[in-house]
């Protein structure tokens, strides 16, 4: 049931997405009055372009995400510079283009321009909707059937530590009339429930990440978390119809600076839903009624 892409279809998602955050933050450079929750609002539509893969592949397609419209709301219990400037990535997204390639396996990798994002959480979410919106069926490219159950790793995106997996365990519940409602007649759809588990693998010595290394810091703690999606799957083209997710994580990091001999630990939850949607394909208007040569007046 993957994804039935063909280079040079354009269609477009809604996208809707809140997280809220509680937080501490102690250390030797530790503020008091630092927020001790943060709620981001974000809202978008994005217009998804199927390309041709670049270098061409047998049943590979590239996926370009472009973020038509883009809004995005802070809200703290005191002034948080932070969560504003993190709101303003968001609504900087409005224009930006992202890619990515589909291989025939149903797998999304190669991306290009997450780079220009800056913040993790932005990367993160930016990266999750492009690998929702390829992958189809919970990463499946074979056909499954109402009872199934599969499972599959990913790694965790946009973490201070090194190593974190997302575990998904897919269920193909049944088959009913897609929901939002597409334009054909009360159209199928497969609805996958998924359940989700961040977990830390204890093999990983030194779980700091490269661009905190390049920057003289190191990484140490835990990180966990729980989440469940509900989606619709079209069974005419294995789109992605609509995807209802909610999630929770915690987490308790230090990272230290061996050059300053300082550190600061991060403990907190944070707890995300979101809501993706396909709209309504734009319906071409009927062309006017020819008029005969000479401007005369049509013949009943």
């Amino acid at each position: 049931m993957a994804p039935q892409f063909v280079p040079g279809q354009t269609f477009r998602y809604q996208l809707e997405y809140r997280t809220t955050t509680e937080s501490r933050r102690t250390g030797l450079v530790a503020d008091p009055q630092a927020p001790s929750q943060l709620e981001i609002t974000w809202s978008a539509q994005v217009r998804l372009e199927i390309l041709p893969a670049e270098p061409p592949a047998p049943g590979a397609v590239r996926l370009r995400a472009t973020y038509e419209r883009s809004a995005a709301t802070a809200r703290s219990d005191i002034f948080d510079p932070a969560g504003d400037a993190l709101a303003r990535q968001f609504i900087r997204m409005e224009g930006l283009s992202l890619e990515c390639t589909r291989t025939a396996d149903g797998k999304a990798g190669n991306f290009h321009g997450l780079e220009t994002l800056g913040d993790p959480k932005a990367v993160a979410a930016a990266q999750d909707l492009l690998t929702q919106i390829s992958s189809g069926v919970g990463g499946l490219a074979r056909e499954v059937t109402p009872g199934e159950s599969w499972s599959f790793e990913q790694p965790a995106a946009g973490s201070p530590l090194l190593g974190l997996v997302w575990r998904t365990e897919s269920t193909y519940l049944r088959n009913e009339p897609c929901r939002p409602a597409l334009p054909l007649d009360a159209e199928p759809c497969a609805v996958i429930l998924t359940k989700l588990e961040m977990s830390q693998p204890r093999t990983v010595r030194d779980p700091t990440p490269d661009d905190y290394r390049a920057r003289g810091l190191r990484t140490s703690g835990t990180w966990n978390g729980t989440g469940e999606s509900l989606s619709y799957i079209s069974l005419r083209t294995g789109w992605v119809v609509s995807s209802t997710q909610s999630g929770s994580e915690e987490m308790d990091v230090t990272v230290s600076s061996a050059v300053a001999e300082t550190s600061v630990r991060y403990a907190g939850r944070v707890r995300s839903q979101s809501q993706l949607s396909l709209l309504p394909q734009p319906v071409a208007p009927a062309p006017p009624p020819s008029t005969p040569r000479g401007g005369g007046s049509v013949p009943e």
